[in-house]
């Protein structure tokens, strides 16, 4: 298991650091400033953090409805539904930090007392969106970072080839949960496609939508070399803590090995295309196990 951190990350990236000897990945945006890229990437550098994961599905924030609905918005305003909301739930308002704050960019930000969180907040929509990135970008990063290169967010063909041309390690199949643009295709209809124009070139893996052992069978069969996860763990860990995760790990994990008995293969190795109707796909340019 290896678990991604994000730049916008409560948490700082030496203290996850400290906190597991496991192996960690830092999730990072195509920031338009690169001095600020430069300090972050040398800090996860600094810290051991194995491989770089660039998003590049985020160059403006997508039509969210169902935040617009919730009033959910950056910087957070807080609207009489919200603060009863709150209110109802005592126990968890007594976890929460009294200084909540993006951790990772604390040097950017200058004191603002109660007001951080907003500074923060605005912060993020200044910096964080980069409308006018490009490829060269990637290619820059690619120099930048020594370590394994993934992209995430590629949902065709040529997308892919143009960023294995710029050097990366990996493809990250992805919709982005699809929260940015409504009419995406499902990450898993456009694997095969990518697999086909990349995949004795670099590691291709699968994000968006796996919340079963079975979405993880459909997407090895389909030439995916693993799958990410975010809101299963993100729920376990809302819902029992630590134990809650390894819950869901576990649960995730039966329901793998289920699958795999009921479709005749004893292993995650032995998955082709025949197992999701597609017998014309070839998983002979599968590379070895993930770093």
């Amino acid at each position: 298991t290896v678990f991604t951190l994000s730049t916008m990350s409560s948490d700082s990236i030496e203290a996850v650091r400290a906190a597991t000897p496991g192996p960690l990945w830092f999730q990072l945006y195509l920031w338009p400033r690169r001095d600020v890229v430069e300090r972050l990437l040398d800090r996860a550098a600094a810290a051991g953090y194995g491989a770089l994961v660039v998003t590049i599905d985020g160059p403006v924030v997508g039509n969210r409805l169902r935040d617009a609905r919730n009033g959910f918005a950056l910087p957070v305003k807080v609207r009489p539904r919200t603060a009863a909301d709150v209110l109802r739930h005592p126990r968890w308002l007594a976890q929460v930090p009294s200084a909540m704050q993006f951790a990772n960019l604390t040097e950017e930000i200058p004191p603002r007392g109660g007001r951080q969180m907003t500074g923060h907040a605005a912060l993020v929509n200044r910096l964080l969106l980069n409308p006018g990135a490009d490829w060269s970008m990637l290619a820059w990063l690619r120099e930048r970072w020594a370590g394994p290169l993934a992209v995430k967010g590629t949902l065709t063909a040529e997308d892919a080839r143009r960023a294995a041309a710029c050097g990366v390690d990996g493809i990250i199949v992805s919709n982005h949960g699809g929260r940015q643009l409504d009419g995406a295709p499902a990450s898993l209809d456009a694997l095969a496609e990518i697999v086909a124009a990349v995949g004795g070139e670099v590691e291709v893996l699968l994000d968006s939508g796996v919340r079963r052992g079975s979405d993880v069978v459909k997407a090895l069969a389909l030439g995916a070399r693993a799958c990410l996860i975010g809101r299963p763990w993100l729920w376990g860990l809302a819902a029992g803590g630590e134990a809650g995760v390894t819950s869901v790990l576990e649960v995730l994990r039966a329901e793998l090995d289920r699958t795999l008995a009921l479709v005749g293969r004893p292993t995650v190795g032995e998955l082709d295309g025949s197992v999701v109707g597609r017998p014309e796909l070839d998983p002979a340019h599968r590379l070895g196990p993930v770093a």
